[in-house]
């Protein structure tokens, strides 16, 4: 979007305004496709609802810009009531329109310093709002704190507070918030979300709140046009557990804070009658400007921490006590806290046998405060950062062997670290050696398990075809730490790949129970499971609620993305949208590239969609071949009398020794297959054995230390047994011939 003054009258002045942007979501990629009509229903829009708002709200229309609007109040609580109802009516007209003719804006709003030039106007307080209509979701309403700290109480929404941002040229970074259209939170604001999962680890030391909740009644930020569900309301009673200031002579022991935050929502999310919601979700309830304020003090050894339970009902006391000790106390503390709060709510603890006392903790004092060192500096989300992380969490790791959490936190960060080249060499590492890192840790994890392990535990034995035992280990993530968002998203992944999708749908609400704010992942997981129960329309919804063309930060976005878009063109070309389903393919071409991928096809949709059931698997490959995506890499389009069905690759292979070469390599390549498709593979110095078995035409093997391949078996005409090649073997990344020889 540019910001180019247009030609006035000479001079300039400054002035206080709220400033409005709106911009259209992927309005080049609407424009490839239909350039006229894009046009045409952009200036409808701009005509027949935008121009009628901003006069009504008593604002100045300064320019459009191609696929944006750029407009000029005088009263920010007019700039952002104005915002609101534009989104609130497009969403109306949109829900009248075929999904290809809608038409969505995003829209930010600041109120700051701007320089008027003739009819133009530009500056921070324009850069600002730009910045904030780029933070906001599809279809929804992004602004500033300067706009918040006006508006807050004076319009009928909620807001979302996000973490702060800096932009350019703007020396101090900028809160920010988002409008939530949602009269269930109504002049509340949903705390920040910022930290990927949850970890459970022993108690710090800080100041907090405990708050009981009644009524509660979650949010979804988005809903399919034909599906109205909402989160079902838990019944159980309610708590959010709030961090509060860091009264220590030290500011840098903010660490701390939040440490306590964290563990202190694992402790009580095991009480059983008890529902808490993660430290980093959003929580709903009226008269927020009431709510008190908690403290702690650290002077050297010693401590001081003040807790209180509210109603948030009455906003009266039901308990606060306070806690003095020492720092060496600091488990103690904890659990005489939990316990205190149990008693005040006529609750029964759950004992340690039935749980796990330590759940990757650590009682080391010193370990665990070089975790928190740790896991404030991974929370900011930046390769550089984490290699400092990493420092704190071998650290803890040297300090106590057995603190899981710690190596269930280093193998995270190097799964991070080896998903992509340039992401590795910051770690000073080749992709191959950030790997067996996360390999090493991973394997340590599991000598003390914690949630975090069971959730990347969750996620290994998924993409391994083995949907029941994810099933399993995210359920004992939720067993464990029923606070964490991310174990209820790992379990509604594994229910769809396990053929139950209305399931993991319901996993999903779960997720937004504890945390409202919807990740790229959660978006894709929506999509997946409309996906899988063949709802094509809703799966574009939600595919097109992951936003590919923000920034993502983290492996989990990455792969939302590149997943989300890739069953994006499937769903279309079930819908024989096929100029979208080719504007999509154009949007893909990014991740390939990252991800070293010439080209997508049906072979890499295969080992990518780990699917129990092929038909599942069947659905996605149909959509990319209706789509126009390849099933074969370029460069191999067998004849198709030469490529062998399922029956044909089974009499082949299984119970039978293959021999022959790599095609590209040379390696020498030997495969065993028993009967039961227990099978051992060599290809030069590499050995392994795994399992394999027929989908559809494919054959599909699993290895320890490769994960899954599938791959399309093709006669050689001009091959002979002398030679070795009758056969080939056509993966996405190895070609290989071969003969039978026993």
């Amino acid at each position: 979007m540019s910001f180019e003054a247009h030609p006035g009258r000479s001079g300039m002045e400054r002035r206080l305004a709220a400033v409005l942007i709106a911009d259209v979501v992927g309005y080049t990629r609407m424009s490839e496709v239909d350039e006229e009509g894009t046009r045409v229903r952009f200036h409808a829009d701009l005509h027949e609802l935008f121009e009628p708002k901003i006069a009504t709200h008593h604002g100045r229309l300064v320019k459009t810009m191609g696929d944006g609007v750029l407009v000029e109040f005088h009263g920010v609580v007019d700039a952002v009531h104005c915002a609101v109802e534009l989104q609130q009516e497009k969403a109306e007209r949109n829900a009248a329109l075929p999904p290809e003719q809608r038409m969505v804006f995003r829209i930010g709003v600041n109120l700051g310093d701007i320089i008027v030039e003739g009819e133009d106007i530009h500056g921070d307080g324009v850069n600002i709002a730009d910045r904030m209509q780029v933070l906001a979701e599809p279809g929804g309403i992004a602004i500033s704190g300067t706009t918040y700290d006006q508006v807050r109480s004076k319009l009928a929404v909620g807001y979302l507070a996000l973490d702060e941002r800096r932009v350019k040229n703007i020396a101090e970074p900028i809160r920010v918030y988002r409008v939530v259209l949602d009269p269930a939170v109504e002049r509340s604001t949903i705390g920040a979300t910022r930290t990927p999962r949850a970890w459970a680890v022993p108690v710090a030391a800080m100041g907090i709140a405990v708050f009981l909740l009644a009524g509660l009644a979650w949010w979804q930020p988005w809903q399919a046009e034909n599906d109205a569900s909402v989160a079902a309301v838990d019944t159980r009673r309610s708590l959010v557990v709030l961090p509060f200031d860091n009264l220590s002579d030290s500011k840098e022991q903010g660490y701390l804070a939040d440490g306590i935050t964290e563990d202190l929502t694992t402790e009580l999310a095991r009480i059983p009658g008890l529902f808490v919601i993660s430290r980093n979700a959003a929580f709903t309830f009226k008269n927020k400007s009431s709510l008190p304020e908690g403290s702690v003090r650290r002077a050297g050894a010693e401590m001081r921490i003040n807790a209180k339970l509210i109603d948030s009902t009455t906003n009266g006391n039901v308990w606060a006590e306070r806690f003095d000790g020492e720092w060496s106390e600091v488990f103690e503390l904890q659990d005489r806290m939990v316990g205190e709060i149990a008693t005040a709510l006529k609750l029964r603890l759950v004992t340690s046998h039935q749980v796990g006392p330590s759940a990757g903790g650590t009682s080391n004092l010193a370990a665990y405060e070089a975790y928190l060192r740790g896991r404030e500096l991974e929370l900011r989300e930046r390769p550089e950062d984490w290699v400092e992380a990493v420092k704190y969490y071998e650290q803890a790791l040297a300090l106590d062997r057995a603190f899981g959490n710690a190596a269930a936190a280093l193998a995270w960060i190097y799964r991070e670290a080896h998903w992509t080249e340039a992401r590795s060499k910051v770690f000073g590492l080749s992709q191959d050696e950030a790997r067996s890192k996360a390999d090493a840790y991973f394997t340590q994890a599991a000598k003390n398990p914690s949630p975090g392990y069971y959730t990347l535990l969750a996620g290994k034995l998924k993409m391994m075809q083995k949907s029941d035992e994810a099933i399993a280990a995210a359920e004992r993530a939720i067993a464990l730490d029923a606070s964490d968002p991310s174990s209820y998203e790992s379990l509604s992944s594994a229910m769809i790949f396990n053929g139950r999708a209305e399931n993991g749908l319901g996993y999903l609400d779960a997720a937004a129970r504890v945390d409202p704010a919807w990740s790229r992942e959660r978006y894709y997981l929506a999509g997946l499971a409309y996906f899988s129960m063949d709802r094509f329309e809703e799966a574009v919804v939600a595919f097109e609620k992951i936003a590919p063309e923000s920034k993502e930060t983290s492996y989990w976005d990455f792969w939302a993305n590149y997943n989300g878009l890739v069953l994006l063109i499937s769903a279309y070309g079930h819908l024989g949208r096929h100029a979208y389903a080719a504007a999509a393919r154009e949007r893909l071409k990014p991740y390939l590239a990252q991800a070293q991928e010439p080209e997508y096809t049906g072979l890499m949709a295969a080992v990518e969609f780990p699917f129990k059931n092929y038909v599942d698997l069947e659905r996605v490959l149909v959509g990319l071949r209706k789509a126009g995506v390849p099933d074969l890499p370029e460069g191999f389009s067998p004849k198709p009398e030469d490529r062998l069905d399922g029956d044909a690759i089974r009499a082949l292979l299984f119970g039978h020794e293959i021999q022959g070469r790599n095609i590209e390599t040379g390696e020498a390549y030997r495969r065993v297959t028993a009967p039961d498709g227990t099978t051992v593979i060599t290809v030069g110095e590499w050995s392994d054995q795994g399992s394999s078995k027929i989908e559809g035409d494919m054959l599909c093997s699993i290895y320890p230390t490769r994960w899954r391949f599938c791959g399309v078996i093709v006669r050689n005409r001009d091959g002979t047994f002398a030679q070795m090649n009758e056969y080939r073997l056509i993966l996405q990344w190895d070609r290989f011939e071969f003969s039978m020889v026993k």
